[in-house]
């Protein structure tokens, strides 16, 4: 009976730290062979705003301390997306802009909108090529 109730606490043990070990706190880039930054996940946390996507092409991108703003020309429409940068890690900080979210790159962002009018927050962003 005590190795049963042994393993029955080894078995909660293992599964409550395998939870643990699934929430981070960074967001997660990925990088192809050449070493450009490709996709990165993770940036937000969960929301209770509504899910949203977009695939496009980025045009104009403008940078504030904490969140990067561009807008994505898909089929004749202009969607407005919000990147928070404060779950990056600094060599993804330093990469987004320049290899990822920049001008004419195609992308998809997918993220939450809490109201229609308002822009997109993205949790992840991947490039399409």
């Amino acid at each position: 009976m005590r190795g049963m109730k042994q393993l029955v606490f080894f078995i909660f043990l293992f599964f409550s730290a395998s939870a643990f070990s699934q929430t981070k706190e960074t967001a997660v880039g990925r990088y192809a062979e050449n070493g450009n930054l490709i996709s990165i996940s993770n940036l937000t946390g969960l929301s209770d705003c509504t899910p949203a996507s977009v695939m496009g092409k980025i045009g104009k991108v403008k940078v504030d301390e904490t969140v990067g703003h561009a807008n994505i020309k898909a089929d004749e429409s202009e969607v407005g997306v919000a990147v928070p940068l404060d779950r990056l890690k600094s060599e993804d900080r330093s990469a987004i802009f320049k290899q990822l979210v920049r001008k004419k790159a195609k992308v998809r962002i997918a993220g939450y909108r809490c109201k229609p009018e308002e822009p997109i927050t993205a949790f992840s962003i991947d490039r399409i090529y």
